[in-house]
C-alpha cells in the first residue's frame, strides 16, 4: 500500500513507518508493557478503528512494537501508544485477526522443484472424473509397489548442498504465502535436510518474512539426530517441530488401511488397504523418534492405519502432554477416538477434505461407514485437540478456501445442495481456531502465539471483511490487505483469490 491508494482502498496510513530494521529482543514481554503508554518508549504499528478478533473476544485496535502486541483495545487506549514515528493505519472498519497457521503443508518441498510463484496462488478447477481416476490408479499403483518393496513413502532422505539458487526458490515461496495471509507453515515430512539447513541460512541472512515449522520425514531423522536437530532447536523463524511417519495410503485410490474391505473395487489393489507400518515396526519407529527427542506425528487415513498407529503410541506411553498428532484422521469409529482423547492426541485434519473427498467417500467406504468419517464437529465436541491445514500442494495454498467448504461443506459452485454431511459443519470462529489458537497450542506455542493479546508475537492478518459476520459461502473470495509476521510487514495488498472456474 502507497500513496496511490484511493478512497475505495480499506486502509488509510498515516505518519511514518519506523527507520531501520526493528529492534530485537522481546519489548513485549509483560514486565517492559507499561501501564501508561506515555511514559515508554512508543509502538512501531498501530491499527485502529477496525475489529480487531483476538481469538476470543473484539476490539477496535492494535499496537505493535518490536515483535510483539504491546496493546489491544479500544481506539482511544490504543493510540496513546503512537508517536511521532508510529506507523498507523486507519482500518476503517477492516478485520484484523491473528496470522493464519497452516499445519499441514508440503511447501518447501514444492520449492524445490523450482516452480514460479504461480504454482502457489488458489486456482479453482471443476471435478473432472476421467482425470481423477487416473491419477488415483497411478498413485494406488505406486503404493502396491513401495508396500511391496518392503518400505514407506518416506524411508530414503537426503541431505542436498545448499546453492543460492536454492534459496532463491524458498525466497519466491514466502512471497506468495504471506500474501494469503498465512503467517507459520508446518512442513509435513521434510526429505531433504538441505532445504532445511537453507532455511536457517535465510534466517541468519535477515531473509525470512514466514516462519517455517519443520517436521522432517522419518528417513532423515538420523542424520538430524546427527547434526543437532531435534524438537525445539530453532529460532524466531525457523524451529524443527518433529519428525513425521506415515501408517497408511489414501483413501482415493483405496490405499488407506481398513479394518473392514472398502465397499467398492475400482482399482483392483488390496481390499482392506495397505499398512505401510506393520505394529512392532511402528512400535519400535516411534519409540527411536521419542528416544531422539522428536515429537510425532504419523498419516493415518483409514481406522485400521488409525489403530496400528494409538497402539504404538499407547505402546510408548503416550500423554496428552507429548501432544503427538496424527494426521488426516478421516475414519474414526468411537472406539479410536476415545482412546485419541485419552491419549492427548492430537487430530490434524485438511479443511478442504470437507467436500473435496465427497466424490469418492461413500463409494469407498459405504453409506452406513461414511457416519464415523470427516466427523470434524462430533471430534471438537468430544474435547479432542484439533488443528486445521490445508495439504498444499494436494489442496490450494490459501486458508480461505477450507474455512468457506469446512462451515458450508459444499464446493464453491453450491454442491451438494444442502452440504455434504452438512451435521459436520463447523462455525466460523471454531474453524478459524483450528488454524490460529488451537495450531499455536499443537507447537508448544500457545503462550506466545495464535492470539491477539499484549505479550504475544505480532502475527496478524488484516482482511477487508470480517468472516465472522459475512455469509459463509463468502469467505473465500475474502481479501487480504496486510500480513505482520514476528511485528514485521510480511505483504501488503489488497489480494485476493476468489474460486471461479
Amino acid at each position: 500500500m502507497d500513496s496511490r491508494m484511493t478512497r475505495r482502498s480499506a486502509l488509510v496510513l498515516t505518519g511514518t513507518a519506523a527507520a531501520g530494521t526493528i529492534a530485537a529482543g522481546r519489548p513485549g514481554d509483560q514486565a517492559d508493557l507499561q501501564a501508561d503508554p506515555q511514559a515508554g518508549p512508543r509502538a512501531d504499528l498501530v491499527l485502529h478503528s477496525g475489529v480487531v478478533w483476538t481469538g476470543d473476544g473484539t476490539a477496535e485496535a492494535v499496537a505493535v512494537r518490536g515483535k510483539r502486541v504491546v496493546a489491544v483495545g479500544s481506539d482511544h487506549h490504543v493510540l496513546r501508544w503512537a508517536g511521532d514515528r508510529t506507523r498507523r493505519v486507519d482500518l476503517r472498519g477492516a478485520f484484523v485477526g491473528p496470522g493464519f497457521r497452516d499445519q499441514h503443508t508440503h511447501l518447501i518441498t514444492r520449492a524445490l522443484t523450482g516452480v514460479g510463484p504461480e504454482a502457489y496462488r488458489p486456482v479453482y478447477k471443476p471435478y473432472d472424473e476421467k482425470e481423477a481416476f487416473e491419477s488415483r490408479r497411478r498413485t494406488g499403483q505406486r503404493h502396491v509397489e513401495i508396500h511391496a518393496r518392503g518400505e514407506t513413502p518416506v524411508d530414503v532422505g537426503a541431505h542436498s548442498p545448499v546453492t543460492e539458487k536454492m534459496k532463491n526458490d524458498l525466497l519466491v515461496m514466502q512471497e506468495e504465502v504471506a500474501k494469503q495471509g498465512v503467517t507459520t507453515v508446518v512442513e509435513a515430512g521434510l526429505r531433504d535436510l538441505g532445504a532445511l539447513e537453507a532455511l536457517f541460512q535465510l534466517a541468519e541472512e535477515d531473509k525470512l518474512k514466514v516462519r517455517f515449522l519443520v517436521r522432517v520425514a522419518w528417513g532423515c531423522m538420523e542424520e538430524a539426530a546427527k547434526l543437532g536437530w531435534k524438537t525445539g532447536v530453532g529460532n524466531d523463524w525457523v524451529k524443527v517441530l518433529g519428525v513425521k511417519l506415515y501408517s497408511d495410503g489414501w483413501l482415493g485410490p483405496r490405499t488407506s488401511a481398513l479394518r473392514r474391505p472398502y465397499a467398492d473395487d475400482p482399482y483392483g489393489f488390496p481390499r482392506k488397504g495397505i499398512l505401510f507400518l506393520e505394529q512392532e515396526r511402528a512400535n519400535r519407529d516411534v519409540a527411536r523418534a521419542r528416544e531422539l527427542g522428536f515429537n510425532i506425528t504419523t498419516h493415518a487415513i483409514g481406522d485400521r492405519g488409525l489403530k496400528v498407529t494409538l497402539n504404538a503410541y499407547e505402546h510408548n506411553d503416550v500423554s496428552p502432554r507429548d501432544r503427538w498428532a496424527i494426521e488426516h484422521v478421516q475414519v474414526v469409529e468411537d472406539d479410536l477416538l476415545e482412546r485419541m482423547i485419552r491419549g492427548g492426541v492430537i487430530a490434524s485434519i485438511q479443511l478442504s477434505f470437507a467436500t473435496s473427498d465427497q466424490r469418492f467417500a461413500e463409494n469407498a467406504l459405504g453409506r452406513d461407514r461414511l457416519r464415523h468419517a470427516y466427523r470434524w464437529r462430533d471430534m471438537l465436541r468430544a474435547r479432542l485437540p484439533m488443528v486445521g491445514g490445508t495439504d498444499f500442494d494436494i489442496e490450494a495454498l490459501d486458508p480461505m478456501w477450507g474455512l468457506q467448504r469446512v462451515v458450508t461443506r459444499t464446493e464453491f459452485d453450491g454442491t451438494p445442495p444442502g452440504g455434504w454431511r452438512p451435521d459436520q459443519r463447523l462455525d466460523v470462529p471454531a474453524a478459524m481456531r483450528l488454524i490460529t489458537s488451537r495450531a499455536a497450542f499443537a507447537s508448544f506455542e500457545e503462550r506466545e502465539r495464535g492470539t491477539v493479546e499484549p505479550g504475544n508475537y505480532a502475527d496478524l492478518v488484516v482482511l477487508r471483511e470480517n468472516p465472522l459476520t459475512i455469509p459463509p459461502d463468502r469467505l473465500a473470495f475474502t481479501t487480504r490487505l496486510m500480513t505482520v509476521v514476528n511485528g514485521r510487514i510480511a505483504a501488503e495488498g489488497p489480494v485476493s483469490y476468489p474460486p471461479t472456474a
